[in-house]
C-alpha cells in the first residue's frame, strides 16, 4: 500500500462536507472532520438529510478514532466540528461532546487564525483553537509548511482563495500527502479551482489523486465567468491527473451530474478518471439538498418532525430533530 484514500462524506452522499481519510504505511490522516446541512429554498432540511448527516457523523467519528492527525482546511462548519454550543445543533449535529470525541489526543494541523483569514472565520478559529487546546495533543498552524513521517510527507499549501481571486469568503489550505512515489491532494473549497493562481499551484504539485470541490453552479450570485473559469480549469486538470474525486459545492446542483459525466468522458481519453464521492464508494449519487422541494412533496415528513420544525428557534437550535 502506498496511499489509501477513503472519501467519507460529501454532497453526493447527502450532506455538505468533503471529509476524507488518507492512510499511508507511516500515517493515518483525517482531513476536514466536519459535516453540515443548511436552509434551501425556504425549507429546513428533509428528514432524509438528517439521517444522512447522522451517518456522516458516525463515519467521521470512526475514522477519527483510527487517525493520528486531523486537518482543518478552514473554519466553515462543514469542514470542522465545533465545540461551542452556541451554534445551532440542527445544522451540524455537533456539540462539545462530539467534537471532543473527534479531536481528543490528536495532532491537529489547522489554518492560521491570524493571517489570510476573513473576520467570521477568524472569530470561529480563535474560539475553536482555544477549546481544542483542552483536549488534544498538539496544535500546529500549518500554512505553507511540510512535515515528515518516515517515508511520508504531509505538506500544506499557502492560503488559497475560497473560490475566485479576492474572494470575500477568505482562504483555505490544500493538503498534499506523498508516499512511495505517489501524490495525493485535497483541495476542498477552491471551487474548481476558479482562481488561475490556485490552478497553477495544483498543476505544479502534479497530484496522482485529487479530491476537489467544484464550483457552486446552484448560486445565482456567482458570476458566470468564474463558473466558466472553474470548469475550464477542471477540464485541464483531468488531462494530467489519474483520478479526480470531484464533489462538494458542485453537487448542490442536480444538473452538475451531466458535467461530471462529460468530464469523465474526457478524462478517459487520457486514461484518467473522474468520480464523485458516492461513485468512488460504489454508491448511487444522493443529491438530497438539490432535491429538497421534491423530497417534501414525495416523502412528506411525519407529524413529530413537523412539530419540531415549528418549535421556537431558540428551542429548535438545541434540540436534535426526531428522525
Amino acid at each position: 500500500m502506498k496511499i489509501l484514500v477513503r472519501p467519507l462524506s460529501a454532497e453526493s452522499l447527502g450532506v455538505r462536507s468533503i471529509s476524507t481519510y488518507v492512510e499511508t504505511p507511516d500515517l493515518r490522516v483525517l482531513i476536514d472532520a466536519g459535516a453540515a446541512l443548511a436552509p434551501r429554498d425556504g425549507l429546513m432540511p428533509h428528514p432524509l438529510e438528517y439521517k444522512a448527516l447522522n451517518k456522516a457523523r458516525e463515519r467521521i467519528k470512526y475514522y477519527a478514532d483510527k487517525s493520528e492527525i486531523i486537518v482543518v482546511s478552514h473554519y466553515h462548519f462543514d469542514h470542522f466540528s465545533p465545540f461551542f454550543n452556541t451554534i445551532d445543533a440542527r445544522w451540524t449535529w455537533c456539540d462539545k461532546r462530539v467534537a471532543s470525541d473527534i479531536y481528543s489526543n490528536k495532532i491537529v494541523y489547522l489554518k492560521n487564525t491570524e493571517s489570510s483569514i476573513n473576520f467570521s472565520q477568524k472569530e470561529r478559529g480563535f474560539m475553536f483553537k482555544k477549546l481544542l487546546s483542552k483536549v488534544t495533543n498538539k496544535i500546529i498552524e500549518a500554512d505553507n509548511k511540510a512535515f515528515y513521517y518516515g517515508g511520508t510527507t504531509i505538506q500544506f499549501s499557502e492560503p488559497l482563495y475560497h473560490g475566485e481571486e479576492g474572494s470575500k469568503l477568505g482562504y483555505v489550505l490544500a493538503t498534499i500527502i506523498r508516499s512511495r512515489g505517489l501524490t495525493f491532494m485535497h483541495a476542498s473549497d477552491v471551487q474548481g479551482p476558479m482562481s488561475e493562481r490556485t490552478f497553477k499551484y495544483i498543476q505544479a504539485e502534479k497530484p496522482d489523486i485529487l479530491v476537489i470541490g467544484g464550483p457552486p453552479t446552484y448560486l445565482k450570485s456567482v458570476y458566470e465567468r468564474d463558473i466558466n473559469n472553474a470548469k475550464e480549469n477542471l477540464n485541464r486538470l483531468v488531462e494530467t491527473t489519474k483520478l479526480v474525486i470531484l464533489d462538494h459545492h458542485l453537487l448542490r446542483d442536480v444538473r452538475s451530474l451531466d458535467f461530471v459525466r462529460k468530464l469523465n468522458t474526457k478524462a478517459k481519453t487520457f486514461r484518467n478518471k473522474v468520480q464523485t464521492f458516492a461513485e468512488y464508494r460504489g454508491k448511487k449519487n444522493l443529491l438530497l439538498e438539490s432535491k429538497r422541494k421534491e423530497l417534501y412533496m414525495k416523502k412528506e415528513p411525519d407529524e413529530e418532525f413537523l412539530k419540531w420544525i415549528n418549535l421556537p428557534p431558540q428551542i429548535q437550535a438545541v434540540t436534535l430533530p426526531p428522525v
